[in-house]
């Protein structure tokens, strides 16, 4: 895990679910660059999707 994936994964965790525009501003880095770290959260298992679209909404996957 990338340090810029560490850091969204913990503003994940202090926010409970958000788009992916909302945690641009909040790391900060472009909309493009946080969908892709937010994509590669997905296909780690650490987010899932909540709202699928353009600028989908995450939230941290709960453990199983």
């Amino acid at each position: 895990m990338t340090p810029n994936e560490k850091e969204l994964l913990n503003k994940f965790k202090q926010v409970g679910k958000a788009s992916v525009v909302t945690m641009s501003r909040q790391l900060p880095v472009s909309i493009n660059y946080a969908q892709v770290l937010c994509k590669r959260l997905v296909a780690q298992g650490f987010l899932e999707v909540v709202t699928p679209g353009r600028w989908p909404v995450y939230k941290v996957r709960e453990s199983q």
